[in-house]
């Protein structure tokens, strides 16, 4: 190789260098893709920040995509539940969310459930089965409500107190046929599980706990 070539190659090789230097890379989560099945609608959204937080005009954004189908009404969902959909597409290498119902407004649904408050998604994720998607959710997170909708092929997952699992063998339109599962005591969150942005924050703004003041305990004379 020529001489004068060479030292243009070296060049151009250093300039490259330095651009990796001194443009710092983006840490900021890829964005997310929503099709909603009832109304045919497709929607992208990076939902993230930095530090794995929702981002409240995402946030914002995703509550109106996700409103009730029916009625046209809306309500904010809840950060967690979006954190744990945003991990699962991530997980299944930034699949897109199809989703069958996001947020209803009463009476179009059971008495109690979580759809109403905007605590729960009925999702697909393309590519992927439902079933593999529902244990992996179920694997990786507490205090949470996850079905499976063999018929239908579509997940349920929701945030809640107490964990609960399911399955519902029932079709589209008929009366639900669901056998419900409880956690076994002692499982254990599997390692490199997950962390969500909200429940570190919930932790931290928790009280520390208080001394009690010997002077107040029961059998202080």
């Amino acid at each position: 190789m020529a001489p004068l070539l060479s030292i243009a190659l070296a060049l151009i090789q250093n300039v490259a260098d330095l651009g990796r230097v001194f443009v710092a890379p983006s840490h900021e989560p890829p964005a997310i893709t929503f099709y909603f099945q009832n109304r045919h609608e497709e929607t992208s959204l990076a939902l993230l920040d930095e530090h794995d937080a929702v981002k409240p005009d995402a946030l914002k954004e995703l509550s109106h995509f996700v409103r009730c189908w029916r009625t046209q009404r809306e309500k904010p969902m809840h950060p967690r539940l979006v954190e744990i959909v945003a991990a699962l597409s991530r997980h299944f290498g930034d699949a897109r969310i199809e989703v069958v119902s996001g947020y209803r407004a009463r009476p179009y649904g059971a008495p109690h459930s979580k759809h109403f408050l905007g605590r729960a998604m009925d999702i697909h994720l393309n590519g992927i089965p439902a079933k593999v998607a529902a244990r992996w959710v179920w694997a990786n997170f507490r205090k949470v409500g996850v079905g499976f909708y063999p018929k239908q092929d579509f997940m349920h997952v929701d945030v809640r107190d107490q964990d609960v699992r399911w399955v519902d063998t029932s079709r589209h339109g008929e009366s639900a046929h669901a056998r419900y599962f409880g956690r076994p005591v002692g499982e254990e969150l599997p390692e490199g599980a997950p962390k969500l942005a909200y429940d570190t924050a919930a932790a931290a703004a928790q009280p520390a706990p208080t001394a009690v003041a010997m002077a107040e305990l029961p059998w202080r004379n």
